[in-house]
């Protein structure tokens, strides 16, 4: 057996069909292709598990103490551009998750979503519950209610974070200009220009 590691500048830098292969050799090593030739939504939209608002909670409770689950958990979260899937199904591209939480190879990365869901499984009481589809095109789908639960999550979170105080009583820097920057004529005297 034969492997080889590429980073993600050499992807990113590769021609278009070989960046495809990469996808479909993840996808491959994830185990998760169907024999689907077809419309996607239709092979999962019955048969993955909607997560609800109040088991998202309870999943980020479970995952949030390690680091790489909660990153891809809230990878979930991720809006995409609008692409062949149809509704009750949401699509991410697992090319793009292995960049965003720069997981180096997508055994790690079948790793995580494997322990998303079996947390999902027990939070949800079924241990037969799927949360994830794969296709043969390297996406990953799950269902609407799962993607806007978590997104819902995450923006609470944000919002959450955002209004407390800063740590240890410190003052952190006003972002952006707080006073009429243009009304301040600069301090120095600029080459060739000897007057003010």
């Amino acid at each position: 057996m034969t492997s080889f590691t590429f980073s993600l500048e050499q992807l990113k830098a590769a021609p278009p069909e070989v960046r495809r292969w990469v996808e479909h050799e993840i996808g491959a090593a994830l185990g998760i292709f169907g024999r689907l030739d077809h419309d996607p939504s239709h092979a999962h939209d019955a048969s993955l598990a909607a997560c609800t608002s109040e088991e998202a909670l309870q999943m980020f409770e479970a995952v949030k103490d390690n680091f790489l689950l909660s990153q891809v958990f809230f990878e979930l979260a991720r809006e995409t551009p609008a692409g062949r899937v149809s509704p009750p199904l949401h699509a991410l591209n697992i090319a793009d998750m292995l960049r965003h939480t720069r997981l180096p190879d997508g055994d790690r990365l079948a790793d995580c979503l494997t322990a998303i869901n079996q947390v999902f499984q027990k939070v949800h009481n079924d241990p037969e519950a799927a949360l994830f589809g794969f296709d043969q095109f390297g996406h990953v789908y799950i269902h609407d209610t799962t993607h806007h639960s978590i997104r819902t999550l995450w923006e609470q979170l944000f919002a959450a974070q955002a209004s407390r105080p800063a740590p240890m009583g410190m003052d952190l820097p006003h972002l952006g200009p707080s006073e009429d920057v243009a009304s301040h004529a600069p301090g120095y005297v600029l080459p060739g220009n000897s007057s003010r």
